[in-house]
């Protein structure tokens, strides 16, 4: 159940964005299909929330502010030209984690330690549209068929001028009978897998046009397990033109600032499980990210993505994460 405190949380964030002046006259309208959840912006498809297509739900594709994918096909959609065909768990938007109880929720094909992880949607708790479209699910992780955790996924889109967008992605996370430990790894979390065209080290075309940069200044590879309020990822899409998708971490989170796990072919992650690796040079050992959430405890991870035009500097990411961490959108 969503805790009263969260939905306090959720009613003044809502507050706060119906009030913004950019959100502008835009319409969100969420709609249920067989397989999936559509979500249009304006008539136009912005995402959709796949949740019967793998073992794990993701979003995508991921429709950026110049009409046009920005986040990789592979391997929903398999044989674009140009395209790195390597790590296919990597898909789009999604949040997981390699080790939870010995299972992998990040690549579930694998069947790490024998077990078969999957996340499957158990309900569609709320499906709001709107100038501001509200997407709230309930899904059950699995090892084998047996509840490990409960997962409640508030997903809100909030329409900005020129087609930029603020989608919120938070999750609140219950162990069912048994202690569920996220153990120390460095691939977890909320996590993104941009367009090709928008990496830094493009090892297809080797045109890198990308760049990684987090709040504290740190850039490309410099930013890997690095701790930072913020990530912007930003490149070309498959326009010509500079855009980005930035992720937050909100300040009530669990070991605020999280690490990331930023990679230069591609990937982002927010993930604050991974000490081990990420703090390995200032003397942290295996085991030091390791978090247990109690049978029946909850773990609240709050999280905030803009796709936006133009580098980090342009779309004014500081300042739009400034004000989501002191809550005026």
């Amino acid at each position: 159940m969503i805790t009263k405190r969260f939905s306090l949380i959720l009613g003044l964030a809502s507050l706060a964005i119906s009030l913004s002046p950019e959100s502008g006259h835009s319409e969100v309208k969420l709609t249920e299909k067989e397989d999936h959840i559509r979500v249009e912006i304006d008539g136009n498809l912005f995402t959709t929330w796949q949740h019967k297509a793998w073992k794990a739900p993701y979003l995508y594709p991921v429709i950026g502010p110049n009409g046009v994918n920005i986040t990789r096909h592979f391997p929903m959609k398999d044989g674009v030209p140009g395209e790195q065909q390597d790590h296919p768990h990597h898909r789009s938007i999604r949040f997981s984690h390699r080790n939870v109880n010995g299972m992998s929720f990040w690549a579930p094909d694998s069947k790490q330690g024998g077990f078969d992880a999957t996340i499957e949607l158990e309900a569609i708790e709320k499906m709001e549209s709107g100038k501001v479209g509200e997407l709230v699910l309930r899904s059950r992780w699995l090892g084998d068929g047996e509840l490990v955790l409960t997962e409640t996924t508030r997903l809100r889109f909030t329409p900005m001028k020129d087609r930029e967008v603020l989608m919120d992605y938070d999750v609140i996370l219950v162990a069912a009978e048994k202690d569920v430990t996220f153990f120390d790894e460095k691939d977890g979390g909320l996590g993104v897998r941009v367009a090709q065209s928008m990496t830094v080290d493009n090892k297809v075309t080797n045109a890198n046009l990308g760049t990684i940069v987090n709040s504290r200044g740190d850039r490309n590879a410099d930013a890997w397990g690095k701790r930072a309020e913020w990530a912007d990822y930003f490149g070309p899409d498959l326009t010509g033109r500079t855009v980005g998708i930035a992720m937050f971490d909100h300040p009530d989170n669990l070991r605020y600032p999280t690490h990331w796990h930023a990679r230069t072919y591609g990937l982002i992650t927010a993930n604050r499980f991974g000490a081990g690796f990420f703090d390995a040079k200032n003397g942290a050992k295996k085991g030091d990210g390791d978090y247990t959430i109690k049978a029946g405890e909850t773990l609240t991870l709050r999280h905030r993505l803009f796709f936006h035009h133009g580098d980090a500097e342009a779309a004014n990411v500081a300042e739009r994460y400034r004000e989501y961490a002191a809550g005026e959108k």
